[in-house]
């Protein structure tokens, strides 16, 4: 007699078989979401790491936006925060393009007036530097911060003789070295006797105009109303600009102009 054995039981379905659709399924789901995530991670971590543009590199970019709006002849500004503060847009019936930096040596002028891209040559370019210059930290005693002065100065003249046919050249406010313990009188002094002696000996520049005594300061080195302080120097600017000789300019200015 032949037994019957009961059907074993139906196996259950593999594990990997249910779970399969529902994996796909979390997939769909979560891969766009992971993707938009990482891609707005991404983003802001770009713009975290990505390094701020320097106050530098800002100024420069403005400065080559002026020029590009400015048309016909202009005159260029350049030089350090007596010329940034310095807010006019328009000088002896010419538009003014500012060039100043805030705490610039006169190295650094140099430095950013050779990357200026001119669209064409300025009628002139009015120059106030120096007064960073005297800065303690920059010299060891006054006597060499004229010397190193004297020596980058003149190399800026040189450069800028190539861009335009006039350099004017500014003296300097005066400070208060109570206030500004930092800078040396003794090296203002010395550095604007050599701007002065450098530029007299540069066919293409000429001193015009220095800073009044009472102009009032605000901290010890900055005026107080530069718009005043330049408005009282416009006229030997423009008597420079003109061709004249201003009225306080020595006799014989630029003699031996072909010196070195």
């Amino acid at each position: 007699m032949t037994g019957r054995f009961p059907a074993p039981p139906l196996a259950p379905p593999p594990a990997t078989a249910v779970f399969a659709p529902r994996l796909l399924a979390t997939i769909i789901v979560i891969l766009p979401l992971a993707l938009i995530f990482g891609s707005l991670a991404g983003f802001a971590i770009g713009r975290v790491s990505a390094p701020p543009s320097s106050y530098r590199d800002q100024r420069l970019a403005q400065i080559t936006t002026d020029l590009r709006r400015v048309e016909g002849d202009y005159l260029l500004a350049a030089g350090d925060s007596h010329v940034a503060r310095w807010r006019a847009r328009e000088l002896c019936g010419l538009p003014l393009v500012n060039a100043g930096i805030h705490g610039a040596t006169t190295r650094d002028t140099d430095d950013i007036l050779a990357e200026l891209a001119l669209p064409r040559p300025p009628r002139a370019i009015i120059l106030t530097v120096g007064t960073n210059d005297a800065n303690r930290k920059r010299f060891r005693d006054p006597p060499e911060a004229s010397a190193r002065f004297r020596h980058t100065f003149r190399s800026l003249l040189k450069r800028l003789s190539h861009r335009t046919d006039l350099v004017i050249v500014t003296g300097l406010p005066r400070m208060d070295t109570r206030q500004v313990v930092d800078f040396s009188a003794e090296a203002i002094a010395g550095i604007g006797s050599a701007a002065e002696t450098s530029c007299l000996s540069n066919a293409s520049c000429r001193v015009a105009g220095t800073f009044a005594d009472d102009d009032a300061l605000i901290d010890g080195l900055h005026l107080a109303d530069y718009e005043r302080a330049y408005r009282r120097i416009a006229p030997t600017l423009c008597a420079a600009l003109a061709g004249e000789r201003p009225a306080s300019s020595p006799p014989g200015q630029n003699a031996g102009a072909d010196a070195p």
